[in-house]
């Protein structure tokens, strides 16, 4: 129980941690968690304001998810690298701390701030338009969110490694960023995409998250879109702690990781 509750303080510090960064950066933080989702609202809602609650309710969604993307690609991505640009990764890598629990810490913190400021603004955009969204299943939808979080996180430590051992990590996120959103099937409905490339939002697990959350706000949940969620989100994980190995690999037998 101890050592549950040590490991607990980790990821609560590092979490913190990574508040306190969005609150210096606040600038960066709020063109991604305020005005872009903002704009993206009230672009799509001006386009249909009589579309009623379902459409409102299935745009609101897919701005979550698209600004809360762009969040995890600019910021939670970056964890690592931004720690070896302050001197810090080496200290984190090898201290008497597990550094597993301080990216996981941080990636937390990062989903969380990131997601709770998007909710905020979609909130606060739907009342300033007098929009009323309706939410069927208000329970499974918050299910849906917790999961869009641990997803969030996941990925977060994923590409937060495989960005820390190439020198072309900005590129690789501007690169990441749109055919997500096109994959995903989010502002833009899947059917724009190509047919022999349609198989690859099998793998997106903001498609499968955005397919639930939908119809958790109108009809029936869909509880396989929920599964295969859960399921990419642990192959992420997986994927994650892979990368981690690697990265651990670099920095404490071969100390080569501040080269790459």
């Amino acid at each position: 129980m101890m050592a549950l509750g040590a490991n607990a303080d980790i990821v609560l510090v590092s979490a913190r941690h990574q508040l306190l960064m969005f609150l210096s950066a606040w600038r960066f933080t709020v063109v991604l968690g305020v005005i872009q989702p903002a704009v993206f609202l009230l672009v799509t809602l001006g386009a249909a304001p009589t579309a009623g609650s379902a459409y409102a309710g299935r745009t609101s969604v897919a701005v979550l998810l698209t600004a809360f993307w762009s969040f995890t690609v600019w910021t939670g991505a970056g964890i690592l690298r931004r720690e070896r640009a302050e001197g810090t990764l080496a200290a984190t890598l090898v201290s008497a701390r597990d550094p597993r629990l301080v990216l996981v810490g941080k990636s937390l913190g990062a989903s969380s701030a990131s997601g709770v400021l998007i909710v905020v603004t979609i909130t606060a955009v739907l009342l300033g338009l007098r929009q009323p969204v309706t939410v069927e299943h208000p329970i499974w939808f918050a299910v849906g969110l917790l999961v869009v979080l641990l997803s969030g996180t996941a990925l977060g430590m994923l590409l937060s490694c495989l960005f820390l051992v190439t020198r072309f990590g900005a590129q690789i996120s501007s690169a990441l960023m749109y055919p997500v959103f096109l994959l995903g099937g989010l502002l833009i409905p899947l059917s724009t995409v190509p047919v022999p490339l349609r198989w690859l939002s099998w793998l997106v697990s903001l498609h499968w998250v955005n397919e639930f959350l939908v119809s958790s706000t109108s009809g029936d949940p869909d509880l396989a879109a929920l599964g295969l969620t859960g399921l990419l989100t642990a192959v992420y994980a997986v994927a994650g702690a892979v990368a981690f190995d690697r990265v651990s690999d670099l920095a404490r037998r071969r100390g080569t990781l501040e080269l790459v």
